[in-house]
């Protein structure tokens, strides 16, 4: 089928810089029409039918409240917050990733299937963060895991802080962590984590820095190798390689994003006067060996995304031209005016868009939610000494309870590169285990928070330790006990 035969989709792209702010401002300068431009008044109607966009989470509540009052459509490719599955809140709000309840099941499922059951949560400051914690714990309940502690990495990176959480990390018996937070946040957490020579941590990542290029240096292994945590699906995107050898700055000179990739790609840039203070390059500079981040197109995660968010709407605007009048879904059964469609009419069509990529059925439910689906994603040594991310599993959310997670543990390489899942101290596990089984029937308690204080000092755990600390349990103070009234 040819999609919009003799149409041609316009767009702006804009970049805020993963911030809200910035969001914000860009959605307002697209309201008022297809300049940036400042202006204290609107200077009349946007042709703007829909958004693609945003990736994080909090960017895309604060533009998805500003489009609402104009009923204008947006379509995340990267904010899985479950918070906008409130369709009064974000009626106009679509996404093509899986929603994060989905997401927290599956590492609920994990850490049950390799019985880690005494693991840490650092999460970000933002509402992805929040409601993904919210989430896990929620799905936690009944299990044997529990969370020895529960820490948040600040909006606004501060390295005291950040050096708190990892004292706790090396003072926990807690030795599974896992991480709701974005690549942004990570990497200043991550390079200071390095620095510390913290070593033996099993990460467990969220899919909004489990495939990110940035950590791939064979530097980070020693710390993040075993990595293991759910990715976005990838897929092919044809013909994406042979377009980006054409993005250079003399075929797009008044595209400042072109002119940001040459100054990072080759350190100048191909523009006088230029506000990074770069020499000057010429514009026909070679892509190099260095520059595969760049070029590699083998399998696009987030790029994906984005691929089947514009055909959403491509088919979406296909199906309302084909409309035809007297049968049409709007008031005395019309259709849209093809020279004048208005944004709400379109939502109309994306509500009830479904088509097939690459074998892959793409529509949205009542939510906007799409086919919760994630590859499961171990950080491996490549051959070069760099970290390769490497598909161990799958989960599929349309599948009957239990048969969801689907793990090639035989492929998985675990943190300190072993073979084997780590226990999170087995020995202790057992002890707590066999108190907690006490405590619940005596108390209904949900999970002991505190180890006694035998566990907790330095060195490692010994038997002899672990069986004193079990007979001198019950005269030890175990603080922030969760108990259930009883009625």
């Amino acid at each position: 089928m040819q999609l919009l035969l003799n149409y041609t989709l316009g767009y702006k792209i804009f970049d805020s810089c993963a911030y809200p702010l910035t969001g914000q401002r860009a959605a307002v300068a697209v309201l008022n029409g297809i300049s940036e431009e400042e202006s204290p008044t609107c200077s009349g109607a946007s042709p703007l039918l829909a958004v693609i966009g945003e990736s994080g989470s909090a960017q895309s509540i604060v533009v998805s409240r500003i489009l609402q009052p104009f009923r204008i459509p947006m379509i995340s490719y990267f904010s899985s917050c479950a918070c906008f599955t409130d369709r009064r809140s974000y009626p106009t709000f679509f996404r093509v990733i899986p929603n994060d309840d989905y997401q927290v099941k599956a590492i609920a499922q994990l850490l049950v299937r390799f019985n880690w059951t005494w693991v840490g949560v650092i999460r970000g400051d933002h509402e992805y963060g929040r409601f993904a914690l919210q989430g896990l714990l929620r799905e936690l309940r009944g299990t044997k895991v529990c969370v020895a502690y529960q820490e948040m990495i600040p909006l606004l990176y501060d390295r005291q802080k950040a050096l708190e959480i990892m004292q706790v990390m090396k003072n926990s018996l807690a030795k599974v962590v896992v991480v709701f937070s974005a690549e942004g946040e990570m990497t200043p957490f991550l390079r200071d984590y390095m620095i510390q020579n913290i070593t033996g941590i099993q990460w467990v990542a969220s899919e909004a820095w489990v495939t990110a290029s940035v950590f791939t240096g064979s530097e980070y292994y020693p710390y993040l190798g075993g990595t293991i945590g759910f990715g976005i699906r990838r897929g092919h995107i044809s013909r994406l390689s042979d377009y980006l050898m054409t993005v250079r700055p003399e075929n797009y000179s008044d595209n400042p994003l072109v002119e940001e990739l040459w100054e990072a790609l080759y350190g100048c840039s191909p523009h006088l006067p230029s506000a990074s203070q770069l020499p000057l390059c010429t514009g026909q500079e070679e892509l190099l060996v260095q520059h595969s981040a760049y070029m590699n197109t083998s399998s696009p995660r987030v790029a994906y995304n984005v691929y089947k968010a514009v055909y959403a709407v491509a088919y979406s605007l296909h199906n309302l031209l084909l409309c035809q009048p007297g049968v049409g879904p709007f008031e005395n059964n019309s259709c849209a005016q093809t020279n004048n469609v208005l944004p709400w009419q379109l939502q109309h069509y994306i509500e009830e868009v479904k088509f097939k990529m690459a074998g892959e059925v793409v529509n949205f439910d009542l939510k906007g939610d799409s086919v919760p689906y994630y590859d499961i994603i171990n950080w491996q040594r490549g051959t070069s000494g760099n970290i390769e991310f490497v598909n161990v599993g799958l989960f599929d959310g349309t599948k009957p309870a239990g048969e969801e997670l689907v793990i090639y543990e035989d492929k998985i390489t675990w943190a300190g590169h072993q073979r084997e899942a780590s226990c999170s101290h087995c020995v202790l596990t057992f002890i707590r285990h066999q108190l907690l089984k006490i405590c619940r029937l005596r108390w209904r308690c949900q999970c002991l928070y505190v180890a006694p204080a035998a566990l907790q000092g330095p060195g490692k755990l010994s038997v002899v330790g672990s069986l004193s600390a079990a007979l001198t349990v019950y005269h030890v103070i175990v603080a922030k006990l969760v108990i259930r009234q009883i009625q």
